[in-house]
């Protein structure tokens, strides 16, 4: 038998630093190449790349990613069969089959003196065992007196060859050049069409396959026959016996018996795993895993494509962005798989609020939009609009929970807003950020003052967070009076940004977007601190009250910022109140009640801030021994006038003083207002009719306190990194720690 230098193939090697990347896209362009060996700086061979197993791994779920950058050094076989070129074969073959027989399939290296000179597959050893048989035959003809010898080599050269295709771990196949029949068949063969070989051979395809596969194969195998090419099929579909279809990389060539073509010698790999993992990262490439909807790429290909038909057909485009209200509470209060069971439900309830001819489509998160055509546009995105929010503010029955959300939708309309798919995304986005910011739940078209609202938005985001860092903020406090003796008991803290342009402004106008983009927490730990650190400086019969933001109870650090603060500056726990509104229990009340518990151990006073505005407030005072209940001034603007504001009043005083808890009445403004208070019982008011908000200097001069005494305290930026800690703040904590 010939050595290994008649079947090699020069196949250009790589270096083990070559990318993913650069490979896949090498193995694209050239289909007939197997395998790929990798070499070192002096041309030896440290390991091999098969093209079916690389592509299994790139085609894996996040394959591409990892591996595209990634040197090939980590996905090669760094210990490829190799073999010197000078070897004999049968011996190569015989040891191979028996130590590592996959590898055949794989392919191997062939070497000169550890020097790479090629690479080969099972398919050219069985084309050499095939040659070799020719030649023993030739030598049977002309070799009258070698018959003895020349027919044990014949034999020998079979039974080589039987061994070798019996054992290669893909399906070796023998045809007839006549009828196409089969003559051999080997055990991966078996396994993989589902027949026994005496099933299969002396069959054709047309004996064993649907009519139209069958076709196909013999078309497929005339071209071999005829053409004497080589011919590789990179997707061959094929039927098992049991009826389950079959994917394979076939390789097929023609034998010939001096000019005629007698026989077709093929080799399969099922690559049916590897087509389905390709399948798969096309799908997640285009569609979300979790509700299995487009994403936002197949999105705005859909939205592209029916604007590109809107232009053939003059109907319009509506895009309707999506947004579900109160889903990070669902998340927050009963965990991740709600949240993922709840996301799927919706998606489920938005494709059955649409045509056939609509795309729905999950963007990221709990955002999803909706691209909509038709002539019966705008009114038509109006009435599914109005559909979808219905749809999704029915109860949910989510793992044995009862979910209840809503929905805010925005709509842009083509041509009539634009003509352009990013632009019409935008658009409809910020008519979503009006349905959020007029209450959520509903929906609404875009209009072009919303552009010039998100600009105004934009610049005051950018300002304000130049603000955070120039330390542009300062406090101001009104006083609290108690009714009882007329004195001032406790001031309330309020935040105000000195700009330097615009002068004092209101927190009305910038707390909400600090809430929105994350600078509440840090605001909230400076205010927290700079209240504390002048409040110790007043008389010890002084409170102050600091309003704390629902996002700081999300942030889990309020019960540390709270410690910190009042180590920092002595002030004593008891003289510091922390008011918070309804909306806090409302978004995680186990949660927050225990922060709540924590704080209150601390000794820490707290109230409940506007109250009455919400839908639950009893329930509220039931689940925490609040100090204080403070009635929202819109109760008070209505006194004396209004007999119902006077009820609310006086059922709400006679509830905290049942309950043990102070009520304090905010906003009052008139002499007439004090007096039916005092008669119905309040303990505080707050409002202009006492003092309007002053500053540090203002309400120092109040209360008797050397203006020289207070001192601006560290600019906001310089909170966030915690102290180190202190004999008080340990303190502080061990006392928190024992009581909760």
């Amino acid at each position: 038998m010939a050595d290994f230098r008649a079947i090699l193939k020069a196949v250009p090697p790589e270096r083990p630093d070559t990318s993913g990347e650069r490979l896949y896209e090498r193995f694209r362009a050239e289909p007939d190449t197997l395998t790929i060996p990798i070499l070192d700086a002096e041309d030896r061979p440290v390991g091999l790349i098969e093209r079916n197993a690389f592509f299994l791994r790139m085609a894996a779920e996040y394959g591409r990613a990892l591996y595209a950058r990634r040197p090939i050094s980590c996905l090669m076989d760094a210990s490829p069969l190799m073999v010197e070129a000078t070897s004999p074969v049968d011996r190569f073959i015989g040891e191979t089959l028996s130590s590592r027989p996959s590898d055949l399939l794989r392919g191997f290296i062939i070497v000169d003196q550890g020097r790479y000179l090629g690479v080969a597959t099972a398919l050219e050893l069985l084309q050499l065992s095939n040659d070799s048989n020719l030649r023993t035959l030739d030598a049977l003809k002309n070799s009258a007196d070698q018959l003895s010898k020349a027919i044990a080599e014949a034999q020998d050269a079979r039974n080589f060859m039987s061994t070798v295709v019996e054992n290669i771990p893909a399906m070796v196949f023998v045809k007839r050049g006549d009828d196409q029949s089969y003559l051999l068949l080997n055990k991966a063969g078996e396994d993989i069409l589902g027949f026994a070989r005496d099933e299969i051979i002396g069959k054709t395809a047309h004996d064993l396959f649907p009519a139209d596969h069958a076709q196909a194969y013999a078309s497929d195998d005339d071209y071999v026959l005829s053409s004497g090419e080589m011919r590789i099929t990179e997707d061959e579909r094929l039927v098992r016996k049991d009826g389950k279809p079959v994917i394979l990389r076939t390789k097929k060539i023609a034998v010939t018996d001096g000019s005629r073509r007698r026989y077709l010698l093929g080799i399969s790999e099922d690559i049916t795993d590897r087509k389905h993992a390709e399948a798969r990262i096309t799908h997640l490439a285009h569609y979300d895993a979790l509700t299995d909807l487009p994403n936002r790429v197949l999105f705005k290909k859909a939205l592209q494509t029916a604007l590109a038909r809107s232009d053939r057909t003059q109907e319009g485009v509506a895009v309707l962005c999506i947004d579900l209200d109160h889903f990070k509470t669902v998340n927050d209060t009963l965990g991740h798989p709600v949240g993922d069971a709840l996301l799927q439900a919706v998606a489920q309830r938005l494709n059955g609020c649409v045509r056939e001819t609509d795309a729905v489509a999950r963007l990221g998160g709990d955002e999803f939009a909706v691209v909509q055509s038709g002539p019966d546009l705008p009114a038509g995105a109006g009435l599914l609009a109005a559909r979808l929010v219905e749809a999704i503010a029915k109860p949910f029955d989510i793992l044995g929970h009862q979910v209840v959300i809503g929905a805010s939708v925005g709509i842009a309309v083509a041509p009539t807003d634009s003509g352009d798919s990013d632009a019409l995304l935008k658009m409809a986005d910020m008519a979503l950020y009006r349905v959020k910011s007029e209450g959520r739940s509903g929906f609404h078209f875009f209009e072009q003052a919303m552009d010039a609202l998100l600009q105004a938005r934009r610049a005051l985001e950018l300002d304000l967070r130049r603000a955070v860092a120039a330390g542009e903020f300062e406090l101001h406090y009104q006083p609290l009076m108690d009714l009882q003796d007329d004195r001032v008991v406790a001031c309330e803290a309020l935040l105000r940004w000195r700009h330097p342009e615009r002068g004092l402004v209101s927190p009305a106008e910038f707390i909400h977007l600090a809430e929105e983009i994350g600078l509440i927490v840090p605001m909230g730990e400076w205010v927290l601190q700079q209240a504390c650190r002048e409040a110790a400086l007043w008389p010890d019969a002084i409170s102050v009250a600091v309003n704390i933001s629902p996002v700081q109870f999300r942030s889990r650090q309020l019960v540390a910022s709270v410690v910190q603060a009042l180590a920092a500056s002595g002030l004593p726990a008891s003289r510091l109140e922390l008011e918070i509104t309804e909306s806090v229990l409302l978004e995680n009340n186990a949660g927050n009640l225990a922060l709540l518990h924590q704080l209150r151990a601390l000794g820490v006073r707290i109230s409940m801030d506007d109250f009455g505005t919400g839908y639950s407030s009893l329930s509220y005072l039931r689940s925490f021994p609040f100090d204080k209940i403070k009635i929202d001034q819109s109760f008070v603007r209505d006194l004396p006038d209004q007999k119902d504001a006077m009820a609310i009043i006086r059922a709400v005083t006679s509830i905290g003083a049942s309950l043990g808890m102070t009520t304090t009445a905010e906003g009052v403004e008139t002499q007439a207002q004090l007096d039916e208070l005092r008669r119905q019982g309040c303990d505080q008011i707050q409002g202009y009719l006492i003092s309007r908000p002053m500053g540090s200097a203002g309400i120092s001069a109040l209360l008797g306190v050397p203006v020289v005494a207070i001192q601006q305290g560290p600019p906001i930026a310089s909170v966030a990194p915690r102290p180190k800690k202190t004999a008080a703040v340990s303190a502080v904590r061990g006392k928190a720690r024992s009581a909760g």
